[in-house]
């Protein structure tokens, strides 16, 4: 639980099951909660989450108790593994992008999407990007440190750093050329009701805000009237999605998602056979914490491990160092989402900062309530 961030940490202790906070501890070093456990002997089952200070310090001194990995933390973390899956294929999800909008194999394929500006001239921040890019990596090639180019480029360090570890300069572009407005996931909804007669744009408006729509009415009007003016004559292609909203596709349940989010769910899934892998491996992991089948934990493992991405083999060798923690938590209906509540509690009243003389007056007053 941070009290102010990036300088102090402290860690809150909570009984799930009269759900109340019962003390707080300084600091996240598995000693400090360790000294605690020893006095509590009564102690059945610990629910945490994926510190390893935690669960060292449960191993010591409550080897009495049971541990159980939170599964909102498990699936936080495969979440992540799967993001830099998306990532590292992103160059698939590009091609399979353009495929959909140029099915003519004759035809020129367009520039990525946001390289070019209003006037179709290349975008000045992405030539600087690539520029930087190649820089970069060929006075890496030439043995250069990262400190010597940062002085060499007068660039910062850090950004020095981003470049040399990404090695393709796609990745960088994402977030530059991906401009997205809020009603392009309606507009092929909007085009289709065109296109059968309804030109009322205030009742298209009413329909796509039915349909969770939050921007303003003035941008259905003007695509309506462009629509009549023959600007737009044909469907619009769905936008080339950034890694955090394909992320998003894939972590929800198939019942939940949007008709557009599921096309290009699909699209994804169609950019490459390791994507496809990706998704599967990601309902079935659902599958595990749905159902409670901890006990399939490791034939999903193997899975992972045979299917050659890296990112998902990382996180399922983590698996493996807590594994027992981990089968309990996707077979038990323990949870410690409650905890998240009681810190945001505790968060309010932070606002004046932290000494150990606040920590102090906080612990006295959780205690004072219990």
């Amino acid at each position: 639980m941070p009290l102010l961030k990036g300088h102090n940490y402290a860690t809150l202790l909570v009984d799930l099951e009269a759900r109340r906070p019962i003390d707080v501890l300084p600091g996240r070093e598995a000693g400090t909660v360790a000294r605690w456990l020893e006095s509590h002997p009564e102690i059945e089952i610990i629910c945490r989450d994926r510190a390893s200070a935690y669960a060292e310090a449960a191993r010591a001194a409550a080897p009495q108790a049971v541990q159980i990995a939170d599964v909102w933390h498990l699936w936080n973390n495969l979440a992540k593994a799967v993001e830099r899956t998306l990532t590292s294929h992103y160059a698939c999800i590009r091609a399979g992008h353009e495929a959909a909008r140029q099915p003519d194999e004759d035809a020129p394929v367009a520039p990525p999407d946001g390289t070019l500006d209003v006037n179709g001239r290349p975008r000045r921040i992405v030539g600087r990007i690539r520029e930087r890019h190649r820089r970069v990596h060929e006075l890496l090639a030439q043995g250069r440190s990262l400190r010597g180019i940062s002085r060499d480029l007068d660039l910062d360090y850090y950004a020095v750093r981003r470049y040399a570890q990404t090695p393709d300069v796609d990745q960088l572009l994402v977030k530059v050329t991906q401009r997205r407005t809020l009603l392009d996931d309606y507009k092929p909804y909007l085009y289709e009701r065109f296109t059968q007669g309804c030109r009322n744009a205030s009742q298209l408006f009413r329909e796509v805000r039915d349909q969770g729509f939050r921007g303003e009415r003035t941008g259905v009007n003007r695509y309506i009237r462009q629509l009549k003016q023959g600007i737009e004559t044909a469907p619009p292609a769905p936008a080339l999605p950034k890694p955090r909203r394909a992320l998003r596709w894939v972590m929800t349940h198939p019942d939940r998602l949007r008709p557009h989010e599921v096309l290009g769910l699909k699209l994804v899934r169609a950019a490459c056979p390791e994507l496809d892998t990706a998704v599967e491996h990601v309902r079935d992991f659902a599958a595990l914490i749905q159902e409670r089948r901890g006990q399939d934990l490791f034939d999903w493992i193997e899975q992972v491990h045979n299917s050659g991405l890296a990112s998902l083999q990382q996180f399922a060798r983590g698996l493996l160092h807590d594994q027992d923690a981990v089968v309990a938590g996707l077979s038990s209906t323990w949870s410690s989402g409650q905890v998240e509540g009681q810190v945001t509690r505790v968060k309010l009243i932070k606002r004046a900062g932290y000494g150990r003389a606040k920590l102090d007056l906080l612990r006295t007053r959780i205690l004072l309530r219990t």
